[in-house]
């Protein structure tokens, strides 16, 4: 157990590090750690964004608290929270100081401009594989279904929010009363 307790804080260290632009930039490390370790499913992962978005707190907090709870109970929710947020605490209170004396310098400005693209890919491609896994499902002879549930539910709720900027609560809830109301009536 000692040796899943290191695993949990070196993995969301590592996240805590490395998940620049937020929460939903922790999406891929995530993603990364369920094929390698198994702690958890894909279906579980998607669970775990549709708690954690409801849930009070950052995004990547409360999945990192979820993680470590489902893989190790109490100890492993406060191995992975204090985990993820330990190096970028004090990575704040440096790079603070160090960007306003230097927030003008080319370099600087580079290194911005190349990350947030960088961020956007990593959240994109995690978003796109979070789609095909929502949306459909392999049988025991691995033959793909669509979910046409699932899909016509995502489009609907697609629309609003990304033209109308809409609360994303109110997506989750109306999420939530789809997928009753969807699975009542078929």
């Amino acid at each position: 157990m000692l040796k899943l307790y290191f695993l949990l804080f070196y993995e969301f260290t590592k996240i805590g590090i490395f998940a620049l632009g937020g929460g939903y930039a922790a999406l891929p490390f995530l993603y990364y750690m369920q094929s390698k370790y198994n702690w958890f499913t894909v279906d579980e992962l998607t669970n775990m964004i549709a708690v954690s978005n409801i849930t009070p707190g950052p995004i990547g907090i409360n999945m990192a608290t979820y993680t470590g709870f489902t893989t190790a109970k109490f100890i492993g929710a406060i191995i992975s929270t204090v985990a993820i947020v330990l190096v970028p605490f004090f990575m704040t209170i440096i790079i603070t100081r160090l960007f306003t004396k230097f927030q003008d310098e080319k370099c600087v400005c580079s290194v911005f401009e190349g990350l947030r693209p960088a961020a956007c890919a990593l959240l994109a491609s995690i978003g796109i594989k979070l789609l095909i896994d929502t949306i459909t499902s392999r049988n025991e002879l691995s033959v793909i279904t669509i979910d046409y549930h699932a899909l016509i539910l995502f489009i609907i709720l697609l629309i609003p929010f990304s033209f109308f900027k809409k609360n994303p609560l109110l997506t989750i809830i109306a999420g939530a009363v789809g997928g009753i109301i969807i699975r009542s009536l078929f």
